[in-house]
């Protein structure tokens, strides 16, 4: 069985290890992004299937990482999930065009809701 390809974006180093190694162990392959600029050329090395992102990171926000991928028909298909602290801020409808299908707040979130979350998405 082939595992499916997550990309997390997550610029606090202790959070992506711990999500990277939840992930892992649930059978992803999972490549962490510090910043946009890194995950730009992760998804140009290899297409992921699954995206995972922090809405704030160092010196931006991920809308704009997410606005660009949209523009384009192969990483617009990318199914996105925002695990932030402040998930509450933000609508399903003002989301959807940036391709985000689910919203994990880090804040309650439990250790397995990112596996729940991606499986969901990913459609098992």
């Amino acid at each position: 069985m082939i595992k499916k390809k997550i990309l997390l974006i997550e610029d606090d180093d202790w959070m992506a290890q711990l999500q990277g190694e939840i992930l892992a162990e649930a059978g992803f392959s999972v490549r962490v992004a510090r910043h946009a600029h890194e995950a730009i050329a992760l998804i140009d090395a290899k297409m992921p299937d699954i995206i995972i992102a922090d809405v704030l990171l160092a010196g931006a926000t991920i809308f704009t990482l997410l606005n660009e991928l949209q523009s384009h028909h192969d990483t617009g298909e990318v199914p996105v999930i925002l695990c932030t602290s402040i998930a509450e801020q933000f609508t399903p409808e003002q989301l959807k065009t940036y391709g985000v299908r689910r919203v994990i707040d880090k804040a309650t979130m439990e250790s397995d809701a990112l596996t729940v979350a991606v499986k969901a998405v990913l459609g098992g």
